[in-house]
């Protein structure tokens, strides 16, 4: 069970930092966009937020899809 949410949170965070733009009044070395983190600004904040939202829902159902499935014996996670 643990496993499965380690790789449900991986993918979470893949998608969500991949999904955020920098600004183009961001300094690039070192990354620098105000405030109120320095290197995030508040709009990238609600990026982060609304993406990583977003990727929950979506990885979060398709790992409960698969366990219902596994449950009512649909799939299988080895061969026998």
């Amino acid at each position: 069970d643990m496993l499965n949410m380690g790789v449900v949170g991986a993918f979470v965070i893949t998608r969500t930092l991949s999904r955020i733009q920098v600004p183009s009044y961001c300094t690039a070395v070192p990354l620098d966009c105000g405030d109120p983190l320095g290197y995030f600004d508040y709009d990238m904040i609600q990026q982060l937020f609304l993406n990583g939202l977003e990727s929950v829902a979506m990885f979060g159902g398709a790992a409960l899809a698969m366990e219902y499935a596994y449950s009512k014996k649909w799939i299988g996670k080895f061969p026998n």
